[in-house]
Order: C-alpha cells, then structure tokens, then sequence
C-alpha cells in the first residue's frame, strides 16, 4: 500500500486546497486537473486552452482567456485570412503557413505595423523572467523568443487550420511544416521566426551539436503531434510552479509523470521527475530516520529508472561554448531585424 504514498499525498493537497480559500498552488491544480482531462481524452484538446492555463496559473488567475488570449487571436485569425485572400496564396499547398509567416514579420494595418521580434530587451543567455516567454505578453507587446513566437504561430496554424508543428532543439523551439510547395530541396521546412529564416536540417544539427541518437529517438528535430504538444505544456506547468514557489515535490512530480506518459523524450520533463523525486526522497527519510524500508527503496528504483529514461533521450549538454555562440547569434538576428524594419 505505501507504494501509493504519493498519490494519496496528491490527493490530499487537492483536498485541502478545495477546503481553503483559493490559494497560489490551487491554480496550479486546476490547470493540471485540466491538461489531464485533455490529455486522457475526457475533454477537448486544445493548444490554445492548454497554453493559456499555464500562463494563467503562474499569473494567479489574473488572466482572461476570452479578453487576453481568445479576442486577440480571433482578431489575427480574420486578418492572416484576408491576406491570404487578397495575395490569391491559395494557389500555393503551404499558402496558409506563408500568410501566418508574413503576418508575424512583416509590417501590415493589422499588427499596426509593428512585426513580431525577437525581445532582445530582456535577452539573457542564462536566465530571463519566467513570463518573459508567455504567449499572452507577445500578443500584447509583439515582442517574444524562441519560446512564444513559436509557441503563437502553433496556435494561429491551429486555427487556421494550417499543418504545421513544433519541433525542438536544445533550449530552443521552432516550427516544423512539410515543404508541399518544393521550396526547399528538403521535405520539412524548419521555420525559425526569431530570424525569419528557413534554416536547413543539417544547419540545426551542427549548430546545435545535436547527436544522431537524440534526432533518431525523437527528441530533436522532429515534428509534435498535438498530443505531444499538450504534454510539452504540462511539463512547463511544472516549469513555471517551480519559477514561482522556487520549490519541487508531489505537484511537479505528478506533472511531469502526466506529461511523459504522451511525451517520454522531453529531457526536461526528465529533469523535473528527478529533481521532484531527489525531495520527495529526502523528506521521506528525514521524517523516516534515513531507514530504508520499502518504501524507500521503491522511490530509489524510480530515481533510477528516470535517470535511464533521461540519459536516453540524448540531451545535448550545453557548454559555455554553445551559450557564447547563442548569444552572438541573438545580437545578429537583432541587427538583420533592425536593418530589415528601417528600410
């Protein structure tokens, strides 16, 4: 029976919040409640809603899915519509993709003429405040990184009913949609939208020092399924619980734990499974007298099997190297953006 310690603990914080007056951490359990509904199939899938709870979590309630998130976007969906209209891109298979594209960084009436950039204001190699990387802020300020834009143009293709998806690199993302149109002398088109280009396969993988293993599993460089999108999500949920409470334990455990069962070569739901079971396992024996029962040692086993299942997702370790070179890149995007938008 201890084996189920954990989840009767979940259990019991959920309990207990719905006791109390509504607290920080019971946002959190209302959007985990939520995601999971989703993901088991119990409610309807949805990017947008799955992006919006994580955000509104973090924000404490203090974000409004119809005002902040589903007005906006409905706005954009009706332009991007037009401007495909009115450059006749239905001749094209991927014309919708270069409608959102366009409508993201090029000057139009409908962005008030103000593109999507790459928010170089608050650049930082290392770390950046948390909402810095929300949907709900780029929407707002048309300024975003490889987190938001990405994140944005998959809500838009969604609504639009455009394929395409997102696809990872190390501590990156962007958007992956097959080249229909023969564009490129390749299948997919890697979409990077903090440069607005169209960078080739072999270019992400070298620059990115992504190995073969990693891009055969499926941890890089290749296209989510929404599934696998909505999953992604659940890990930042977990994500951005520990940004705000500086803390893991039972919460991001079962988030992460949520989100590998659709996505299992996510790295960083990976590391956040570990570093909720390194506590869990630490407050256990503290309260148990370092004895290792059963139970224990049960949780040692899980230790060891995420520690397997992590080091064969064949994570690129970032170096100082890799952090340099990101940095310079970001400062040149900025200047072809800059050169871009004065002309």
């Amino acid at each position: 029976m201890r084996k189920f310690y954990l989840c009767f603990a979940f259990l019991l914080i959920q309990l207990s919040l719905q006791a109390q007056s509504r607290t920080a951490e019971d946002y959190y359990v209302s959007a985990f409640n939520e995601m999971s509904d989703m993901l088991a199939g119990r409610d309807s899938l949805s990017i947008k809603r799955a992006v919006f709870l994580a955000e509104w979590a973090y924000y404490e309630g203090k974000l409004d899915y119809k005002t902040d998130f589903c007005d906006e976007i409905d706005r954009i969906k009706t332009f991007i519509l037009s401007l495909y209209a009115a450059n006749k891109l239905e001749k094209y298979k991927t014309g919708m993709q270069m409608a959102i594209t366009s409508y993201i960084v090029s000057p139009y009436s409908g962005n008030g003429y103000t593109p999507y950039t790459y928010d170089f204001e608050t650049f930082s190699i290392d770390r950046e405040p948390w909402e810095r990387q929300f949907v709900s802020r780029t929407l707002k300020t048309h300024k975003g990184q490889c987190h938001s834009l990405p994140w944005m143009y998959k809500i838009l293709a969604n609504e639009l009913n455009a394929e395409a998806a997102l696809a990872h690199a190390p501590r990156h993302s962007y958007i992956m949609y097959r080249d229909d149109d023969n564009i490129t002398p390749e299948e997919w088109i890697n979409l990077e939208l903090t440069t607005n280009q169209m960078n080739p396969s072999w270019w992400i993988k070298e620059d990115f020092e992504i190995c073969d293993s990693a891009v055969i599993v499926g941890t890089y460089m290749t296209p989510l399924t929404d599934l696998q999108t909505v999953a992604c999500q659940m890990a930042d949920l977990a994500f951005g619980y520990t940004e705000k409470f500086h803390r893991y334990d039972e919460f991001t455990y079962y988030c992460a734990s949520k989100s590998l069962e659709f996505y299992p070569m996510n790295p960083n739901a990976w590391i956040i499974r570990g570093k909720s079971l390194e506590r869990i396992i630490q407050n256990y024996l503290v309260m148990n007298g370092y004895f290792i029962d059963d139970y224990a040692a049960y949780l040692l086993r899980l230790m060891d099997e995420t520690q397997w299942q992590f080091d064969h997702t064949f994570m690129t370790e970032e170096t100082d190297e890799i952090r340099e070179r990101r940095k310079q890149q970001a400062i040149e995007a900025q200047k072809i953006q800059e050169k871009s938008l004065s002309k």
